[in-house]
């Protein structure tokens, strides 16, 4: 690399012609500190050549400098055409000798490189949730991505993160906890970024995992003469529980969701019973609780036990 920039360099050249696009939800990072602690959080130290990392939103170019400067092969997808040019200036080497591809395009709409393995962002903080969801669509097509780095809004972050605080629980974490284990890293302060957000901001790794099919959930679940569901099983019930997150779970699964008939076959006339003895397997006062109480280890047993009745029944 001909030339090393810090952050606020990097931004001060790309402001010098261009305005952040508030409907985009631009922030940029001009915090070398926050640069080297994603670099750490994504050990881009690690000597695996194979390694191919995708960043989405290059912003100056600060996390694409980082990247690059431990040998990674990079792709960026970055939606704004002016940020673009800029990057093709700076790492125009890079870009020539095949570094970096760069890729000019929505993040949510284009199609990804089957070829990435880890995926590095600050991204816009409205995309948060469909981003995941795309790549866990993506991991489960087979895809080899096995580690993420995000810069998440706090909020968010604690949402993704609710093992500890079931305050924050809800379809979200539960539907991220089955495909990554998730480290909450470093607090970032608004004044990491420019323009500065009215937010905090936290560093987030999720490192990719099938919950369902660990040794440890596996053993659980043959100790109870149970086999595992399927993660859309424990997204339905889940989700219409949180639905209804202030009522027990016997007044908010009462009706059975219309998921379960239209996605996975179950006659709502049979709802009632496999409720109940659902709910008798699963111990007593079990009906009583609200869905924020229970854990990911209850939505696996209950969703399970939930699969076992309607089979039997």
């Amino acid at each position: 690399m001909s030339n090393v920039y810090t952050s606020r360099q990097l931004a001060d050249i790309l402001f010098s012609n261009y305005y952040s696009n508030k409907d985009l939800g631009q922030n940029f990072l001009i915090d070398d500190s926050v640069i080297e602690s994603i670099g750490k959080l994504a050990e881009l130290d690690s000597k695996d050549e194979n390694r191919i990392i995708l960043e989405i939103g290059l912003g100056p170019g600060a996390l694409t400098q980082k990247l690059l400067q431990h040998g990674h092969k990079v792709i960026g997808i970055e939606i704004d055409n002016m940020i673009c040019n800029h990057i093709s200036n700076i790492f125009e080497n890079e870009l020539n000798l095949n570094q970096l591809n760069l890729i000019e395009g929505d993040a949510l709409k284009v199609e990804w490189p089957l070829d990435i393995t880890d995926v590095v962002a600050n991204i816009p903080y409205q995309i948060s949730s469909p981003l995941l969801e795309k790549i866990s669509k993506i991991c489960n097509d087979g895809n080899g991505i096995k580690n993420c780095v995000f810069m998440f809004q706090e909020e968010f972050a604690k949402r993704i993160c609710a093992d500890n605080n079931i305050s924050n629980r809800g379809p979200l974490w539960i539907t991220t906890s089955l495909d990554w284990q998730i480290t909450l890293g470093k607090k970032i302060s608004p004044s990491s970024f420019k323009p500065q957000p009215k937010v905090e901001s936290r560093l987030v790794k999720l490192k990719r995992r099938d919950l369902l099919n660990s040794e440890t959930v596996l053993n659980y679940l043959n100790s109870k003469n149970l086999k595992p569901p399927s993660k859309r099983l424990i997204r339905a019930i889940s989700a219409a529980s949180f639905n209804q997150r202030r009522k027990k779970l016997r007044n908010s699964l009462k009706r059975q969701p219309s998921k379960l008939k239209l996605k996975h076959g179950f006659d709502p006339n049979k709802w009632e019973n496999i409720l109940n003895k659902s709910f008798l397997s699963m111990g007593e006062g079990f009906f009583d609780s609200r869905p924020e109480q229970l854990t990911l280890d209850d939505w696996i047993e209950f969703s399970a036990q939930i699969m076992k009745f309607q089979k039997e029944l």
